[in-house]
Order: structure tokens, then sequence, then C-alpha cells
């Protein structure tokens, strides 16, 4: 029943649940500051949500600014409830600022940023900062008609404010930086030591790789192959993260990325939409490169060790059958000449619409395993 429309479902029910506190006000059953309370609770609610969903990684910001925050009200409990409505109102603004550099952070764009020598990244960084503060600023002091302010706020004040809007949007970058590096799905690992104990998991296992990477190093050389890699694995690696891949190695040239095996749909969905994301970029690729890159995928499931290696440099590893099945069937794309090979392992869980693009292509036997493994390919993507 609910299937019809869950969209239009939930928005009546949201508007039921709002206008049900403006009818206890209208009856006289409720006061003004219980309806203030029941939409400043609803708006931080629906904010949370926002975070969770949608920006999970402004998290990190607003946790380091509640962090200073709070000890900043313990050692001054003077604050008043205007300084407090300045203060969120400001911060408020300032989030959505942070919010769209980390996402211009992830774009096309910001890659040649990242290019650019390291004091010119800094210079770019701060001058997005400072007109960040200005802007908040003013628009805060606007709503406000706090202008005066400025006049009679101590240097220590000042001085707090500055180090409070430069210092938690560069922790946060710095903090999200080694999130990046060491995998948001396994950063709590590493800090409670999990991995030291090699844990088992039952996940999809997918090698990804370019095709022909030496020989576009040859025509390219060896810098320009380079850029030509980085940009192929950023196109790709988004896409992954898109469709709930949890890239766990870089292998120079391709990926290994893993899925929950209930997740076989969306690791198929990704593999699609990563050959249409790079045929999509092919004029970019093709001005800039010469040439559009492509790549084999090799896909097998089963039960897995993931373990840590390393102390200064640390490191996940990937053991097990399944995990030297799955480059086995990447290589194996070579001798059939086809691009991604799927055991059957993983075909177990897809659903309908993606068995009828596959193709059985019988048991094979795998260089170094005993028995040998029911291979399909992906018919939909052998053209593309």
């Amino acid at each position: 029943m609910l299937s019809l429309g869950n969209g239009k479902f939930y928005i009546f029910g949201l508007l039921l649940l709002n206008a049900l506190p403006l009818l206890g006000y209208a009856l006289d059953g409720l006061t003004g500051t219980h309806l203030m309370y029941f939409y400043w609770g609803e708006s931080a609610l629906l904010l949370a949500f926002v975070l969770m969903t949608q920006a999970k990684r402004l998290i990190v910001f607003c946790i380091l600014l509640l962090l200073f925050g709070s000890v900043l009200y313990l050692i001054d409990g003077n604050t008043s409830e205007n300084d407090l409505k300045v203060s969120l109102t400001f911060w408020s603004l300032y989030c959505l600022f942070w919010l769209a550099y980390i996402d211009v952070c992830k774009s096309r764009f910001w890659q040649k940023v990242r290019c650019l020598h390291p004091w010119k990244q800094l210079v770019a960084y701060f001058s997005f900062m400072g007109t960040a503060i200005v802007i908040c600023f003013s628009l805060t002091a606007t709503l406000y008609d706090g202008w005066f302010l400025l006049e009679d706020m101590p240097l220590s004040l000042s001085l707090t404010f500055l180090a409070l809007a430069t210092g938690i949007p560069t922790l946060a970058i710095g903090l999200l930086k080694i999130i990046d590096m060491i995998g948001p799905r396994h950063f709590l690992h590493f800090l409670f030591g999990t991995y030291y104990r090699p844990v088992e998991q039952d996940r999809i296992v997918m090698f990804l790789d370019m095709v022909d990477s030496s020989g576009m190093a040859e025509k390219l050389g060896t810098e320009n192959s380079m850029r030509l890699i980085a940009r192929f694995i950023f196109d790709t690696g988004g896409i992954i993260r898109r469709y709930g891949g949890d890239i766990l190695n870089y292998t120079g040239d391709g990926l290994v990325v893993l899925w929950p095996r209930r997740q076989a749909d969306k690791a198929l969905t990704a593999v699609h939409a990563m050959r249409t994301r790079i045929q999509a970029n092919s004029s970019l690729y093709i001005s800039e490169f010469g040439m559009l890159p492509d790549f084999r995928i090799g896909m097998h499931a089963g039960k897995i060790v993931i373990g840590q290696i390393g102390e200064e440099k640390l490191f996940l590893a990937l053991y097990g059958d399944v995990v030297n099945t799955a480059g086995r069937l990447e290589q194996m794309n070579k001798e059939l000449n086809t691009k991604n090979l799927i055991s059957k392992e993983v075909v177990e869980y897809l659903s309908q619409p993606w068995l009828a693009q596959l193709k059985l292509l019988g048991s094979k036997e795998i260089r170094g395993r005993h028995e040998e493994v029911v291979v399909y390919s992906l018919q939909e993507k052998e053209g593309v």
C-alpha cells in the first residue's frame, strides 16, 4: 500500500506533524515557548539527518566546533542568550561555506588546484577562508544590527574568534585527509587496533585494472601517463564510493574494492556507471591525452581476512582464496577477450535484471586453485 507513493505519504505525515503544534497553540493548549522548542528541536533533528545522509564529512567540522565551543562556554559562563544567537548564526553560515569547500575538493576542478605548488594551494585555501569569514561576519552583523560591536570588541575576544574561525576548519580538513588516507569505514578500526588481529568478513571482491597501461606509458611518457592514471582513478573511484564500494587498496593503475554480498547489484551497477562515466568524459580524455582509457574487472565472493601491516606506514592487507581468485579472473579477461568476469558466487546474489545480462562461460581452471570456478561475463558492457 505505502509503495504507491512513499514520498507523498512521508510528506503528508511531516505536514501533519508540523500542523498539530500550531493547532494546539491556536486552541491555547501550547504556549509560544513550547512552540519554539518544538520547531527548534525539529530543526536540530533535520540538521542531524542531513549531516548523516548528505553531508557526512561536515560532521567532523561540527564535532570540533561543539568541542571548542563547549570549552569556551565553560570558561566564560557569562554568555547571554543574544550572544548565543549571534554565534549560532555565524557558525551556521560558516558551516555552509565549508560544506561547499569539502564538496568542491572532491570535484574534477579541484584536481587541477592540487597540481599547483603547495604555496599556491595555501594561498587559495586561506583566500577562501578569509572570504568566508568576511561574508559570514557581515551577514551576521547585518541581521542583528551589530556593526557597532566591532568598536567595542576586546582584543582577546577578536583573537579567540579568529583562532577558532581559522583553526577549526584547518583541523577538520586535516582530520578528513587522515580519514581519507585510512578509509572512512576503517578509521575507527585503526584507532582501536581491530585489524592487528586478522578479521574475517564475507565480501564481494573486485579487482579493477586499466587496459594496456604499459602501452599508454610508452606513448605518453612517464609524467603524462601518471596524470592519465590519476584522472582515471579519480573518475572510477568516485563512482565506486557512490555505489557503496569500499576501496581497500590501489594497485598502481587499478583498484581492489569490497562490497557486502547482499550488495551484488550495486557492485555491477558501479561497473556500468564507471564505463558510462569514462565514455561521457571521452572528449576530455582525448583532448588532453589523445586516448580513452579502458578497464577490466574480475569479481568473486566469499570469506576474506583483513589484517593491518606496518606501524609507521599503515597498510590493510587482504588474504584468502577469494582475493586470489578475483585477481586471477581479472587477468583471465585477456585470454577470453572479455572485460568483465564474474564468478557464480557473486551471481547467486544478483537480481533478475542483472542475471539477464550475463553469459555463462562454464567452469574455468584458476591458476593456483584446485577447484574450478563457474564464470560469467557481463554482456551489456562488452561493447562499451
